[in-house]
């Protein structure tokens, strides 16, 4: 008995470690290892998650079979999971007129790559493990954000083939020659906000443990982040450490309290300084969004705003079909280019829409509510990360798509995953004690 368990956990930490591999040296992989047009990245990818699938199934079938008490929040998830995956494959067969594959990449886009927040609890019974797959996840990210450093310093002599993907052009500014770095993950918004998901981790950490090492990833995760010149991640950063200081120090007395204006009126001057001394330059312009790129995108992006609406209150019920505006859709058709909580009511209709912003919102409720009653130092840690990027993500959703960006939506689930292994294996320990 003892044997299987260990080649359950083995597998399983051997198939999480190579998705998060694949995923972040994926455009590696395109840019070097895809030939005939077809994209070995994805391939592999699909491949894997595929593979944990069919695992998970066995695992839990298993797991069943062997302990029928089951967790309340892991099977109300789990409810809540399948029935999207029944509502969604009904629209899809009976109501959606756009072709086949791009409704099959949807659902996959949407509902399958959020299968590791239902696997890991089943096959992390251990806390070593999770801390294991944690650790690793934030050295291997560490290794891309470096790589970043290089595409910003020597743009001008790299390949084009280590500063954009595949059928991509460097991203840059019209009259400019700045290169902006992605660490070949997809855009700069995409990689800007895989990096708050890493900021948020490391900094979760080092308000546990505030040593030097996590204060030296931090600094290294902001600079990154800054070199993108994307105004949402940076906003991000900020979002990020005003939430996370909030969750660990306040108590809301009258002394926090003093503090906390004492702080924003601080942050206010140094805020207002840093503008006044450097109002001519680029990237306080581009922030603002007053340079010429910015005031394009914005002009075309408040259009499209305007357009999903109306298609929205159009068709109501069936939208324009699952897979048509996220990564999988054309995009000459798209209604709306960036905005992925617009992109989901445009896919779904309002009604399966709500139910799959409800699906978002329970996990964010549960991780708030662990955080507040566990004294577990690790499981803390990983739900005061996962409350901080989720509300980035669920407030940049409103403009930018970057949650629906395949690295971020799998890291995302997998964190979530981590938070209900560890609560489910620390209620198993006290049952057991």
């Amino acid at each position: 008995m003892m044997q299987t368990k260990h080649l359950r956990i083995s597998t399983s930490m051997f198939l999480l470690k190579s998705l998060i591999i694949i995923l972040l040296s994926n455009g590696f992989i395109t840019n070097f290892l895809s030939f005939s047009g077809i994209n070995s990245g994805t391939l592999i990818i699909d491949l894997i998650v595929i593979i944990i699938t069919l695992h998970f199934i066995i695992s839990l079938a298993n797991l069943i079979r062997l302990t029928p008490q089951f967790n309340i929040t892991y099977a109300t998830l789990f409810l809540l999971w399948l029935f999207l995956i029944f509502a969604t494959l009904t629209k899809t067969l009976f109501f959606d007129h756009n072709p086949i594959s791009e409704r099959l990449l949807g659902i996959r886009n949407n509902i399958i790559y959020s299968i590791p927040l239902f696997y890991i609890p089943v096959v992390f019974r251990d806390d070593k493990k999770i801390e294991e797959i944690l650790s690793f996840f934030i050295k291997v990210s560490l290794v891309l954000i470096v790589f970043s450093y290089f595409q910003f310093a020597f743009s001008a002599i790299l390949p084009e083939s280590l500063l954009a993907l595949k059928g991509d052009s460097p991203f840059g500014f019209y009259g400019s020659t700045i290169v902006r770095p992605t660490a070949l993950l997809g855009n700069t918004i995409i990689y800007s906000s895989f990096t708050v998901i890493v900021f948020s981790l490391v900094l979760a950490k080092y308000l546990y443990s505030p040593e030097r090492k996590y204060l030296i990833m931090l600094v290294m995760i902001a600079i990154a982040n800054a070199l993108t010149l994307t105004r949402a991640a940076l906003v991000g950063l900020i979002i990020v450490l005003i939430v996370a200081l909030i969750l660990r120090y306040a108590r809301f007395t009258y002394t926090f309290i003093k503090k906390v204006v004492g702080f924003a009126l601080l942050s206010l001057f140094i805020f207002s300084s840093v503008i006044f001394l450097y109002r001519d330059s680029f990237f306080l312009a581009r922030m603002a969004g007053k340079d010429p790129n910015s005031k394009g995108s914005n002009q075309e992006h408040f259009q499209q705003i305007n357009d999903a609406f109306t298609y929205v209150l159009k068709h109501p019920i069936i939208g324009a079909g699952v897979g048509t505006q996220g990564p999988s859709g054309d995009a000459e058709s798209k209604i709306i280019t960036d905005g992925y909580w617009l992109q989901l009511l445009l896919e779904n209709g309002i009604l399966l829409g709500f139910f799959y912003a409800t699906f978002y919102g329970l996990c964010l409720l549960f991780s708030l509510l662990t955080f507040y009653r566990t004294d577990n130092i690790l499981l803390k840690q990983l739900s005061m990360a996962f409350i901080c990027f989720s509300c980035y993500f669920y407030a940049a959703s409103l403009l930018n798509s970057a949650f629906i960006g395949r690295i971020n939506f799998i890291v995302y689930w997998t964190i979530i995953g981590l938070i209900i292994a560890q609560n489910w294996n620390l209620k198993r320990d006290r049952t057991h004690a």
